[in-house]
């Protein structure tokens, strides 16, 4: 009969399953780390004192490339003075993030230009990431934006008559609703589709000028008085019923008058005043301390957009603009002493 060889029996499969089956726990756990780790390095929404407002409305209206001693006791910017100023709270070191135009209001509204260049070309692709508009409707409150010479609610046209898309930096982003009607678009028209009876506004919402009436256009002096005129008729009936109605009106600028050919961020701490991009920001309505503030080191679009998302729980969009951390201007930092 033939011998019947068998080989050894391995044991190595038994011993490697067994090595396994004791490792695979702590492997998991291993794994879980960094989605952990990550968890806790998203910014949570930064604190609101208890007993200062939170807004049922706030519109933020943006006017356009004037310095602050431009405005500021200028007597072609009478609304703004002898109204708005008078009554409202006043920061006084407020500084834009840089030239030209577009990257601020990308700054306001995301906390980041969204690399969109500093040559107010619009963006080719649309952006998906947070925002004040998106944040707002994912924690059930709403958003809006009117913009001036729209042509029609939704529309992705760069220009239409004295309308630039440009400063509408709402359009670009996918997570925020682009529809054709009121109802499911934040793409608007003003003033047509701006409610006249006000409690039907949005929790936050942007008022938009032409280039006429955001003192963009046109020499200086009728550009300051075109805008200011505009201000008076369009925006002073709101402004009076939010003092009596828990509402707020911001005024803020994009930017300063100067500008290099080619753009480009600024810094709030330049020593020379025309390059360091101080705008006017007013803030007034119900719950307002009138006064002039400074707010220690400054403050820019990034931390109007910080108070914004603290009043209202959102988490936080975007970072400070890199120049402004430099000057000691901080990321977190919330407007609060303005507010009774």
């Amino acid at each position: 009969m033939a011998r019947i060889e068998t080989k050894p029996r391995s044991f190595a499969p038994t011993i490697l399953a067994l090595v396994l089956a004791l490792l695979l726990p702590s492997i998991s756990i291993l794994s879980a780390r960094p989605a952990v780790a990550l968890q806790e390095n998203i910014p949570l929404p930064l604190q609101w004192a208890v007993g200062l407002p939170v807004y049922d409305h706030i519109v933020i209206v943006v006017e356009e490339n004037k310095n602050y001693e431009q405005i500021i006791g200028n007597k072609n910017a009478s609304y703004i003075n002898d109204v708005l100023k008078k009554k409202g709270a006043s920061l006084t070191k407020f500084y834009a993030e840089e030239h030209h135009s577009e990257g601020n209001y990308f700054w306001i509204f995301s906390g980041s230009n969204q690399h969109v260049g500093f040559i107010d070309k619009i963006p080719d692709h649309d952006f998906a990431t947070s925002n004040l508009g998106a944040e707002l409707i994912r924690a059930g409150r709403s958003f809006k934006g009117y913009s001036e010479d729209l042509a029609e609610i939704g529309s992705l046209d760069t220009e239409h008559g004295l309308y630039a898309r440009k400063h509408a930096p709402w359009v670009s982003f996918s997570n925020v609703p682009r529809g054709k009607a009121v109802a499911d678009s934040s793409n608007l028209r003003f003033p047509q589709d701006f409610p006249a009876d006000f409690n039907a506004l949005p929790t936050v919402s942007f008022v938009i000028p032409n280039l006429v009436h955001d003192m963009h256009n046109g020499p200086t002096r009728s550009a300051i008085t075109a805008g200011d005129k505009w201000l008076r008729e369009h925006i002073d009936g709101y402004y009076n019923w939010a003092k009596q109605h828990n509402s707020l009106l911001i005024l803020t600028f994009d930017e300063t008058s100067q500008s290099p050919l080619m753009g480009g961020v600024t810094d709030p701490a330049d020593k020379d005043p025309k390059k360091s991009n101080r705008i006017v920001t007013i803030l007034a309505g119900a719950h307002i301390r009138h006064g002039e503030y400074s707010e220690g080191k400054g403050v820019t679009h990034v931390n109007v957009l910080r108070t914004l998302e603290a009043m209202y729980k959102l988490n936080r969009s975007g970072s400070q603009q890199w120049n402004a951390l430099k000057a000691g201007i901080a990321d977190d930092f919330v407007i609060n002493d303005i507010f009774e």
